[in-house]
């Protein structure tokens, strides 16, 4: 396994600190996350394979899942919810009003009236490929 990461990732540790610690390259630290999020992979057993404290390695993990959830939502805008057996004077109607769904790297605009089986269809299709 260290042949892997170190083969991935050239110089793990890029230099030590003066107390001795080491610091490690951002390319080492995310590949050896990704690593740990893949499921059945023990992160004790990683860090120890890869000779970094499984503290450090927890720590490296919950600030990626931190910033990943971090990013979507800081352009997250709050819609309203409307019952789907409301009455149609109180629906939104407008067709200018157009809706944009980003997934990954996808982008899916809609504009006018929207059949939600075809919605659905199309968001789980792109759901799968993110």
């Amino acid at each position: 396994m260290t042949e892997r990461l170190s083969a991935a990732v050239p110089g793990f540790v890029v230099g030590r600190k003066q107390n001795g610690r080491c610091i490690y390259s951002r390319e080492g630290k995310r590949a050896l996350v990704e690593e740990c999020l893949r499921p059945g992979v023990s992160v004790a057993r990683l860090a120890l394979t890869h000779q970094v404290n499984a503290n450090l390695l927890r720590k490296w993990i919950k600030a990626h899942e931190a910033s990943v959830t971090r990013t979507p939502s800081a352009s997250a805008e709050l819609l309203p919810v409307i019952p789907i057996n409301a009455p149609a004077a109180t629906r939104p109607s407008s067709p200018e009003s157009p809706i944009e769904i980003v997934i990954g790297e996808a982008t899916v605009r809609l504009r006018g009236a929207v059949d939600a089986q075809q919605l659905r269809t199309i968001l789980d299709c792109l759901a799968r490929r993110a």
